[in-house]
């Protein structure tokens, strides 16, 4: 085509525009200057050759056009004067050259699109990559590929690979012989299969058995339990069960929290970190009031890689998120008193509380109490917790006589019970060392009548950690520190001895006092006025109290009348009620034990709530020898949760049970969200390190959260949960389909 004609060189216009600048051609064939073929003695035009004919000739050249070498002189410049061919020419404007702008930006990359997964051609290979976007997931050959270039022609390409073929032929041959038309088992014995399998699971998990044990349990019930199409038919050994646990049984269980979370109008989020060799975890639990009293759960459990404040704030911020719970739910953030978590600068809770006005500190009481004897020891005249670090390296080869001393925090009281149980044969052993062998504390503390005292007052006081505080002030007042130590007090002759002793005595208790103040003063008028609600008998709350309360809330609006109409209806049925069958007492026992499983432990009296769970007790069911202190604790704690007494938060679920109070109710949701202690977190610890010990060291964190979320997020006995799979055909239908398997390899192997 012949252009001549339509570009003209010849322009008033100095200014270079896209208008007025000519697009030399990208061919490599041809001369760009006189437009004959390629021969020898050409070369790549050079720069400033190119900057000669943009200046010169008002012709765009770009870089690496060819050029015969008779048009330039030193091999560097072009000859003004040589002759520019215009044949086959237009403008930069008309021409494809791509802009400086868009040569510059990064190159598109396709995206995964879950639309795709509706497409019934690709629907039974193709998944999602969680950890890359631009690529996909063939579950059939087990690899990601890339589809960043051309999307759907780079999974076409895909299925036309052979070794894809092969796959789905492999998958469909073995999924037309499912267990059903394989074995001819009827619908509702498969149904039973399918509950059996996840109750096996269940049963290793709720008793921490390991998957080979998983395994063998199941191979030995086909062998001994023959006749039945269930037990002959029945496969769980360890990659199902495993698989069944993570994928099917844990979701399910933390959805069904979630779901009542989506259902009340509070809740509160706890958390704590803790050491596994070189990660630290860190578990996630709610708190809030259902329909059958307070309830906990544990909503995910993590790998915290920073315990700084913003990464702590992230990944709670991203757990609720991810399960679609609004942070105007949370009421308050319950963890350990320190400056990342309840700081007033920048912390954990003050990142929340910019999100959250009114967000409430869930400070731990019993590490409050813990931390308020610390600080008490050292008003007294002997360091009792020095004395017994002492002892205990002496002995920490012993296998008996100090055994169960453990100085762990909130342990020092149990400590010193031991010692004193021991205390003849301790002292004796070494006051009959010779001196240069017996450490000079040890000595003094054996000898010395202020050291054979202060055991006692650690008794009393350290006490505290199991009681309420209320009477310190009155402790104070009276000059009263037990009994047993008034009588010891009276064996020393010395009355300066005893003075001291009452004087350091004074000092302790008074800086117990000053420093639990120091922690709920502020808050003092707020958590006199939500304590109401643990009075037993209803017909003593006052209206006033209720109204008092119900200031607290911030983002609710409560309907103040409709809440006194609420308030007046419940208290009459509470008076109602109170007289028959057999007192309010025993229908609330029915009432729970009904709801949350008959078959718990005896349920103690109403006002016998204090000698529900002695640590005793707790003993009696384990091995005196057993040195395993974590599983002891889980397990005692798992009863502790499963004996059932009455309390103010059951006899508040009675109440409202059935009955349309909406303002009542929310008020209520509301103070018993608030966490008292962090014992929950210690809980899901203790059960941690009891599942994932030195034996089953190879378990990765994703199932360890698994089964403490399938043990912390139920209460079904094993039979129970039984009835439970039963009656949820779409669990049983997963955990009988295949695609419990696609998360097996969490990065699978690339194409």
């Amino acid at each position: 085509m012949d252009t001549m004609e339509e570009v003209n060189t010849s322009t008033n216009d100095d200014q270079f525009t896209l208008n007025n600048v000519i697009f030399a051609g990208r061919g490599h064939k041809k001369c760009v200057v006189c437009r004959k073929d390629i021969r020898g003695g050409t070369m790549v035009m050079p720069k400033a050759a190119r900057l000669d004919l943009l200046i010169i000739h008002s012709m765009y050249a770009p870089q690496g056009v060819r050029c015969c070498s008779s048009h330039l002189f030193n091999d560097k410049h072009l000859i003004p004067e040589d002759k520019i061919i215009m044949e086959d020419r237009q403008l930069l404007a008309s021409s494809s050259i791509p802009s400086s702008s868009s040569t510059g930006t990064k190159r598109y990359s396709s995206k995964f699109k879950k639309e795709w997964l509706s497409i019934s051609h690709f629907s039974s290979f193709l998944r999602e990559c969680k950890t890359d976007p631009t690529k996909a997931v063939c579950i059939a050959c087990n690899v990601q590929f890339s589809i960043e270039n051309s999307v759907l022609g780079d999974i076409n390409r895909h299925i036309q690979r052979k070794k894809h073929q092969e796959c789905v032929k492999s998958v469909e041959s073995n999924r037309s012989k499912t267990v059903d038309t394989m074995f001819h088992i009827p619908t509702s014995d498969l149904q039973k299969l399918c509950a059996a399998e996840g109750t096996l699971v269940f049963h290793g998990i709720k008793h921490s058995h390991s998957y080979v044990s998983q395994a063998c349990t199941v191979k030995l019930v086909k062998k001994c339990l023959l006749g039945s199409s269930i037990t002959k038919n029945i496969n769980c050994n360890r990659t199902k069960a495993r698989e069944i646990a993570c994928n099917v049984l844990a979701p399910s269980l933390t959805y069904a929290l979630v779901l009542e979370l989506r259902d009340v109008t509070f809740f509160s989020i706890a958390y704590d970190s803790s050491n596994r060799g070189n990660s630290k975890m860190l578990p996630i639990v709610v708190q809030f009031f259902s329909k059958f009293g307070v309830k906990h759960g544990l909503l995910e459990f993590i790998e915290q890689q920073t315990e700084s404040a913003d990464a702590l704030f992230n990944n709670i911020k991203y757990v609720l998120e991810e399960n679609e719970l609004k942070l105007s739910q949370v009421v308050s953030i319950g963890s350990y008193n320190t400056n990342v978590n309840v700081g007033n600068n920048h912390s954990v809770f003050s990142l929340f509380n910019q999100l959250v006005p009114y967000l409430i500190k869930g400070y731990c009481y019993s590490h409050i109490l813990h931390n308020s004897v610390k600080h008490g020891n050292e008003y007294l005249l002997f360091d009792v917790e020095a004395a017994l670090l002492k002892i205990y390296a002496h002995f920490c080869r012993s296998t008996v006589i100090l055994k169960h001393i453990r100085l762990r925090w909130l342990n020092l009281l149990p400590s010193i019970e031991r010692l004193i149980v021991v205390h003849p044969v301790v002292k004796s052993y070494f006051l009959n060392l010779e001196h240069d062998e017996c450490p000079n504390l040890l000595f003094k503390f054996f000898t010395s009548n202020e050291a054979n005292v202060l055991p006692e007052v650690q008794v009393a006081n350290l006490s505290l950690q199991r009681e309420h505080t209320t009477g310190l002030n009155n402790r104070l007042k009276d000059n009263f520190f037990g009994c047993k130590v008034g009588q010891l007090l009276k064996n020393i002759q010395s009355s300066n001895q005893v003075e001291d002793l009452k004087k350091s005595c004074r000092s302790f208790i008074r800086s117990i006092i000053d420093y639990i103040e120091k922690y709920y003063n502020s808050s003092a008028a707020f958590y006199q006025s939500i304590s109401i609600f643990s009075e037993i008998d209803i017909e003593k709350i006052q209206w006033k109290d209720i109204q008092q309360c119900c200031t607290f809330i911030h983002d609710i609006i409560i309907d103040e009348d409709g809440l006194y109409n609420d308030f007046n209806h419940i208290r009459s049925k509470y008076i109602s009620l109170r007289e028959k069958s057999g007192g309010i007492v025993k229908q609330v026992e029915s009432f729970i034990l009904s709801n949350l499983g008959a078959s718990k432990q005896v349920v103690v009296p109403l006002y016998d709530e204090d000698s529900v769970h002695d640590d005793d007790e707790c003993d009696l069911t384990y091995d005196s020898d057993s040195n395993d202190d974590d599983e002891r604790n889980a397990k005692c704690h798992k009863e502790q949760e499963e004996s059932l007494w009455i309390r103010s938060d059951y006899l508040w679920a009675f109440l409202l049970h059935g009955e349309r109070v909406p303002n009542l109710q929310r008020l209520v949701q509301f103070v018993f969200a608030i966490p008292v202690s962090n014992a929950y977190c210690e809980t899901v610890f203790s059960h941690m390190k009891y599942l994932w010990n030195n034996n089953r060291n190879r378990m990765k964190q994703d199932l360890v959260g698994a089964e403490l979320k399938i043990k912390m997020n139920t209460n079904y006995t094993c039979t129970e949960f039984y009835d439970y799979l039963l009656n949820k055909p779409d669990l049983l239908k997963e955990i009988r389909s295949s695609n419990k398997y696609s998360h097996i390899a969490k990065v699978p192997r690339t194409a």
